[in-house]
């Protein structure tokens, strides 16, 4: 750790008070409205025999807003699935640079993702792809993700440079302070 400036990097703690929001508020709604769309769908399929037009396609609708709001929250949190075999056969400076490559490759590949989710976009209105029920055009839809990829992207970039400057890169913190 560097001496001057002890703790979390400054622009990871900025990025925190961005990320838990959107992530909270956006992808809390969203994952609420996916399960009382389920709820009552399943209620009128089954109790009232009379499924809901077009259910499926706001399952899906809701799903891609509750990953594209979560990605990147997850990933400050450390809410991914990691396998830590390196550091327990090399030392802490090895593994200090191989999380670095790891966060530059990542974040060179959230680069690819948005770029081709934002391409995918525009050929989805251009070329009239929609849902299957309701044909809701998947233009912003394939936007939204590009969004959340970004977010992660930008997460992975400034965590790779507080590691370089050998700064702490705690993840957040539960807290009920937003």
């Amino acid at each position: 750790m560097s001496n001057d400036t002890p703790g979390a990097d400054r622009a990871l703690v900025i990025i925190d008070h961005v990320l838990r929001p959107i992530a909270l508020y956006a992808g809390g709604l969203s994952v609420i409205a996916l399960a009382v769309l389920i709820v009552t769908a399943v209620i009128f399929r089954y109790v009232f025999n009379s499924p809901i037009f077009g259910a499926d396609d706001f399952n899906q609708i809701f799903l891609v807003f509750t990953i594209a709001f979560a990605v990147a929250y997850s990933g400050r949190k450390g809410g991914q699935v990691v396998v830590e075999i390196l550091g327990f056969v090399t030392g802490p400076k090895i593994t200090r640079w191989t999380d670095i490559l790891v966060k530059v490759i990542g974040a060179t590949m959230m680069v690819i993702l948005v770029w081709k989710l934002i391409e995918n976009g525009i050929n989805a209105a251009e070329f009239g792809e929609t849902t299957s029920s309701l044909e809701i055009t998947l233009q912003p839809f394939f936007w939204v993700l590009a969004f959340g990829m970004a977010l992660y992207g930008i997460v992975l970039v400034f965590e790779a440079l507080a590691e370089l400057r050998d700064r702490a890169i705690n993840e957040l913190e539960d807290s009920t302070d937003l």
